[in-house]
């Protein structure tokens, strides 16, 4: 890990949060290579909209704007590597786990408010006991929320997926999305 500054965490109006949207870390290195440096996470505001862009348009999907967000990462620090090609990544976002809890903690004492993943990495990082593929929860084979019990952010969890085969504007996903509207709204 390098000595950087870690993007901000971003939020609107912390009194109108519906929803919180963790990402895994900031690490990327899609400049040629070169590390690429965020204000805040996922580059919110920074004018390159390429890395919350499939996260905003499933946001818009389940009828969530800027406003009613807080978005952060599990892993706030830069690491050497990206999630996926990070062999350490899972015992280092273990270890952050506690720090995250805090930041969550302050936008959401009453740990009501549902946790939205953006990918399965963090999934298998705090459900390490309830092994559930991505293609399971899509194609509503596994009930959402995952209980704040049964994970260890303590909050209702749903998957979030950002990669673009986890669109909620696809058919194929209709009745995920609908099961998420019904959450966030009851929430």
């Amino acid at each position: 890990m390098e000595n950087q500054l870690i993007p901000t965490p971003f939020c609107y109006n912390p009194k109108q949060v519906r929803a919180i949207i963790l990402g895994a870390d900031p690490s990327n290195f899609s400049d040629g290579g070169k590390r690429k440096i965020l204000n805040k996470v996922f580059g919110i505001g920074d004018g390159d909209p390429r890395y919350f862009q499939g996260i905003l348009k499933n946001l818009k999907e389940v009828g969530l704007g800027f406003e009613d967000i807080y978005v952060d990462n599990l892993i706030q620090d830069y690491l050497d590597f990206e999630t996926s090609k990070n062999k350490n990544w899972g015992v280092i976002a273990k270890q952050n786990i506690p720090l995250c809890l805090k930041r969550l903690d302050k936008i959401d004492k009453k740990r009501k408010l549902p946790v939205l993943l953006t990918t399965e990495a963090i999934y298998k990082v705090i459900c390490p006991n309830k092994p559930i593929s991505a293609k399971q929860f899509y194609s509503m084979n596994e009930s959402i929320p995952i209980p704040s019990f049964e994970n260890e952010l303590k909050r209702p969890i749903i998957p979030f997926y950002r990669h673009q085969k986890y669109s909620l504007a696809s058919p194929h996903h209709s009745d995920y999305k609908s099961k998420t509207i019904e959450i966030l709204q009851s929430s």
